[in-house]
């Protein structure tokens, strides 16, 4: 019942959410949802894109609770910055098989410099995304849940699996290699996602959007086990690690993370993380059901106006404290 009224909202008031979409539409529509991960409809919050770039921190921290669309909101980053991989000619990076989703969203209308976000930044970078609510799981012991963390890793190397690497010397191809196999130690573990980040960097030239979600899934899912101490220890080398070497080699373009719980600065003030949580103005909007969305959802889906009464003082924007 719900599917067929799928619809895109926006904060246009001059869009029309009431006619149902040619057939074209609807499918196009579905496949944004799936590309999305949407079930029944997507809020366009594609403005999010412009404010990651205009803002002036390379590092962008949200934290929030399940349910206010942070990994919607990665997903949809991710498929905005991210080029193809294949089949590149010089200097020409970008993805249009993805362009196709943003065309008729927000963002598709803002210009910078005279020319439209989606001409100067869609499918342009290389992009590193990387969930770790799903990325692995946390076993037993800590040597088992190593594991487990290097066979993530081993993964997210072989997702890259067809770049072109001729820019890279011989050591960082067999580094490169070994990473693919799964054969490499503890300490090289702790350098791997930077190392992924460089290597990206050097192959294609070009500065990386680095997407963590859910950052802090490990250590909440570890927080009652006997070596928590000990993972904590590894997997805060890891994550600093990361822009340690940006700090060198400058490989970052822009860093996006979001998790559930504030990022504890104190621990991570080496990189100049500045948290935006659920009770900060800033991103609200992105992260957040705003009123007229909600009004728009209620009059697309012909859901009663009690409900709206009965809700709509759950608002992310009247909370003080």
């Amino acid at each position: 019942m719900a599917e067929s009224k799928l619809k895109r909202v926006t904060e246009n008031e001059n869009q029309d959410f009431t006619v149902e979409p040619p057939n074209k539409k609807r499918k196009e529509s579905s496949d944004l949802l799936k590309k999305f991960k949407c079930k029944y409809f997507y809020i366009d919050k594609s403005l999010l894109i412009k404010e990651f770039l205009q803002n002036g921190s390379k590092i962008v921290c949200i934290t929030r609770p399940s349910g206010f669309g942070k990994t919607t909101n990665l997903t949809m980053l991710r498929y905005f910055f991210e080029m193809s991989y294949e089949n590149i000619k010089e200097n020409e990076f970008q993805n249009l098989q993805n362009k196709k989703y943003f065309e008729n969203l927000l963002i598709s209308k803002e210009k910078e410099d005279d020319q439209t976000y989606l001409d100067k930044y869609q499918g342009k970078y290389p992009v590193i995304y990387i969930d770790f609510s799903s990325a692995f799981k946390i076993e037993k012991t800590f040597e088992a849940t190593i594991e487990r963390f290097k066979s993530f890793i081993k993964k997210l190397f072989r997702s890259y699996k067809n770049i072109n690497l001729k820019n890279l010397d011989k050591y960082d191809k067999e580094q490169w290699e070994n990473f693919q196999s799964g054969i490499f130690s503890l300490y090289e573990l702790n350098e791997s996602i930077s190392f992924l980040c460089l290597s990206l960097n050097k192959a294609f030239n070009k500065n990386i959007i680095l997407l963590i979600d859910n950052y802090d899934s490990p250590i909440l899912n570890t927080v009652n086990t006997s070596f928590y101490n000990e993972f904590y220890k590894f997997y805060k080398e890891v994550f600093l690690e990361i822009f340690k070497q940006d700090k060198r080699h400058h490989y970052l373009f822009k860093t996006f993370i979001t998790g559930n719980l504030k990022v504890n600065e104190y621990y991570f003030n080496e990189i100049n993380l500045i948290n935006n949580s659920i009770i900060d103005g800033k991103y609200k909007e992105y992260f957040n059901i705003t009123d007229s969305e909600m009004k728009k959802l209620i009059s697309i889906f012909k859901f009663n106006n009690e409900i709206f009464d009965k809700y709509g003082y759950y608002d992310i924007n009247e909370l003080s404290t």
